[in-house]
């Protein structure tokens, strides 16, 4: 019995595990690699398998890079089903149909492929994410689930809405599987499971040689950027992923609005995902935590309050840009690799009054990343922007736990894993975390690089 990681390895995107217990091949995650001129080849190369052998796919969570190909995933397997909760099924008829949408209209205006010197088609289309949609089956935290012969249950990994961690009996042991392992003490959702043991454990090390900032100071922090921006007479632009970042912005900002510390400025809105993202929250309070439920019960609703304003059309977003007051705008993508976040930044970015706050991890290769690394100049729509704007980063919005954090959850065990595997990391953060691991733990850490393979037994 092995595991085989063919992304989400050596990087944090394009994650894709394989489990072959030597009977039935499971397939956890299919996302989409992003960042860096290499990214749409990797997408455009397979799976580094046949995947046509897979039984199922276990998909954690709804982010892009975690479940972006699954739809090409999906075309290639003949009669396997895909697991995920309820609201991450709901995020993904969401978040897929948007990502067909967006690399359609990349085509139809001429996308160039740099690697191989040519126009590409999409990776797939709108009746690629319906055809998949249809093979996913929604499972109940806590359930068990017999997949190929294997007990499967999903845990809540408290990362964004509807995450999971799996717990995988496979009759030799167990394996658990942490997904993005979210922090304790996240408002709207429940703290991460803690598993009681395992035998094996792949856990996520994004921030595993970094520290986030207290959350208790976070709000503090946002407020006194925004007011700092608007005595400047400028905008505040926070690139946020659509999902997850944007409802806990969001939250934050509803408790300065009510008690009036945000003053008049409008907050807008300007993502028709995180829009309707904020309606499938809605719709799943079984992922809430006490605090929210009790908020809800009161009739106080988290994520909404006086001025803010919500951007759908395109007409909607333009007239953002008339505005000559001091506003704040949420925007996606949250590494600024896309979408209408990019017209922001062009409006802002040599604004010396104006904020770009970054809020959420940027991977290298990104227009994010370049700004969060002191960038001067930037380019954006084939041009190139001087950066004037002031560039702030607020790490403790983070929706994946810090080192400490990790470190913590892993101390919960009463039954240490006999091996843990690190994943989804840039390789100076795996590094330092197996090694924190080993000192801390005495535990056998490896770390999984591109392609490799670790057995289990």
């Amino acid at each position: 019995m092995r595991l085989e990681f063919h992304g989400g390895a050596g990087g944090v995107t394009g994650s894709h595990t394989v489990l072959d217990t030597g009977r039935a091949r499971i397939g956890i995650d299919a996302g989409m690699f992003q960042g860096g001129d290499g990214a749409d080849g990797d997408n455009r190369r397979g799976f580094g398998h046949d995947v046509r052998d897979l039984r199922a796919l276990l998909l954690t969570h709804a982010h892009i890079d975690h479940s972006g190909r699954v739809p090409l995933l999906v075309r290639s397997l003949p009669s396997a089903d895909v697991f995920a909760t309820a609201a991450t099924a709901d995020l993904c008829d969401l978040m897929l149909r948007d990502s067909a949408h967006l690399m359609e209209e990349e085509a139809l205006h001429g996308r160039h492929h740099p690697e191989q010197g040519r126009w590409l088609p999409p990776l797939y289309g709108e009746e690629d994410v319906a055809a998949a949609l249809r093979r996913f089956r929604t499972v109940q935290y806590g359930e068990s689930l017999d997949i190929a012969g294997l007990s499967v249950r999903f845990r809540d990994a408290g990362h964004i809405l509807g995450s999971a961690m799996l717990e995988i009996d496979t009759g030799l042991g167990t394996l658990v599987m942490s997904g993005d392992l979210g922090r304790p003490g996240a408002p709207i959702l429940r703290d991460p499971h803690r598993p009681a043991g395992a035998d094996w454990l792949v856990l996520e090390s994004t921030y595993g040689d970094r520290e986030h900032p207290g959350r208790e100071d976070r709000g503090r922090a946002l407020l006194d950027i925004v007011r700092e921006t608007v005595r400047r007479g400028g905008n505040v632009v926070l690139p946020a992923f659509a999902v997850g970042r944007t409802q806990e912005i969001l939250f934050e900002l509803n408790r300065f609005a009510e008690r009036g510390e945000l003053g008049r400025v409008p907050v807008f809105v300007d993502s028709p995902m995180a829009i309707s993202a904020k309606e499938i929250y809605g719709r799943h309070p079984e992922c809430y935590d006490a605090e929210t439920r009790a908020l809800l019960a009161r009739g106080d609703d988290p994520l909404d309050f006086s001025g803010m304003k919500l951007a759908r059309s395109k007409q909607e977003s333009k007239k953002i840009n008339d505005l000559r007051e001091p506003h704040i705008i949420i925007s996606a993508s949250g590494m600024c690799s896309g979408g209408r976040v990019v017209h922001h930044l062009a409006q802002n970015i040599g604004r010396e009054d104006s904020t770009i706050l970054f809020v959420g991890f940027q991977a290298g290769g990104t227009t994010g990343r370049r700004l969060r690394d002191g960038g001067k100049r930037i380019r954006l729509f084939g041009k190139e922007f001087d950066v004037r704007a002031r560039i702030e980063a607020l790490d403790s919005f983070s929706a994946h736990a810090g080192r400490s954090e990790l470190l913590d959850w892993l101390g919960g065990f009463r039954r240490f894993p006999g091996t843990v595997v690190l994943n989804h990391g840039e390789p100076s953060a795996s590094e330092s975390l197996a090694r924190e691991i080993r000192h801390r733990f005495g535990a056998d850490v490896r770390v999984a690089a591109p392609g490799s393979r670790v057995e289990l037994g």
